[in-house]
């Protein structure tokens, strides 16, 4: 029997948090730290279109154009490397915000907890929101019990660590874009990747930089490290092997390329039932789901679409009446 997959997006995260941002947010904050600081002076040098998104900056910066002289390519580095604190900052100060968490994703991380065999979560989010919330209810949990492929901790770097057994069973978080916790020497594609509870101290550290895929255009160049490699190809397993795929908070942009090829592989010869959870409009979605998925696919549902964009209840309706098969308001 198929287990079931969650695939997350940003709308996700920002049902749990609504300072979650997304991406007309991130550009924005990105562009006002890059005004100052030691980049400031090449960042003002790239053209104001190219600046107006994050994901076309980011994909400017690490592509090796030919017009590029080095003395560019060097400052373009230097910059990418910015932006990408800027990013692994910003969602590791959302992860450890004390948020008010509503009754139903109480109840939601409960149920996995208790039935954590049953689940699985695919995601592109950089932050520690989902990892947190299923830790505090399956008892003695750490990260790398949730990450799958074999991570360490950045406390290890300062001595071995002893004495704790993994929790096999916990359900796999695989995610596709990196972690704000996760740091690596970003010299070859072999680095040891380590995470970070944040509590450790700032030697553990030393000399690693974030590892977290930005949102560019063109991934390929980030999909080289043997850890991306393997969760992309557990991500295809699960989604292969799912009896049910629910897609929470995520649209299928035309730029992400990598994601559509991962759905048209992995469901070639599946009869999935595929459930979109988004506050878009069926109409809106279909103008991309319709290119993954094709026109007129029965075993894609649009139920749960549509509904008040403005505080994203339809996730929360989601949850109470697919996940937990109840209503609203019988908690």
């Amino acid at each position: 029997m198929g287990k079931k997959v969650f695939f997350l997006g940003a709308g996700f995260s920002k049902a749990i948090n609504p300072n979650y941002p997304l991406l007309k947010d991130l550009t924005e904050n990105v562009n006002l730290q890059l005004e100052k600081g030691s980049v400031a002076k090449h960042y003002e040098e790239i053209a104001p279109e190219i600046k107006k998104d994050v994901e076309a900056l980011l994909t400017y910066l690490s592509t090796d154009f030919p017009w590029k002289s080095d003395t560019t390519k060097y400052a373009n580095q230097a910059l990418y490397a910015a932006i990408s604190k800027i990013i692994s900052d910003k969602f590791i100060k959302l992860s450890s915000q004390t948020v008010a968490i509503s009754e139903e994703f109480e109840c939601f991380s409960k149920h996995i907890a208790e039935h954590r065999t049953e689940y699985d979560f695919i995601t592109l989010n950089y932050d520690l929101l989902l990892e947190n919330l299923l830790k505090d209810k399956i008892e003695g949990s750490k990260y790398e019990d949730f990450y799958k492929y074999p991570m360490l901790s950045v406390a290890s770097r300062e001595g071995p660590l002893w004495g704790r057994n993994k929790i096999e069973d916990a359900p796999a978080i695989l995610k596709l874009h990196g972690s704000a916790n996760w740091f690596w020497a970003g010299i070859s594609a072999g680095d040891t990747i380590y995470y970070s509870t944040g509590n450790e101290n700032e030697v553990s550290k030393a000399g690693l930089k974030p590892y977290i895929i930005p949102p560019v255009m063109d991934k390929n160049a980030f999909y080289n490290h043997v850890a991306i490699r393997f969760l992309w190809q557990e991500a295809e397993q699960l989604l292969k092997n799912a009896e049910e795929i629910y897609i929470i908070g995520f649209s299928f942009p035309v730029t992400d390329t990598s994601v559509r090829f991962l759905f048209q592989s992995a469901l070639r010869e599946s009869n999935a039932k595929i459930f979109i959870v988004n506050p878009g409009t069926e109409m809106e979605l279909r103008k991309n789901y319709d290119k993954v998925f094709g026109e007129d696919n029965d075993n894609v549902s649009y139920e749960y679409t549509g509904k008040d964009k403005k505080d994203y209840k339809v996730t929360e309706r989601f949850i109470m009446e697919k996940v937990l098969s109840s209503k609203i308001g019988e908690l």
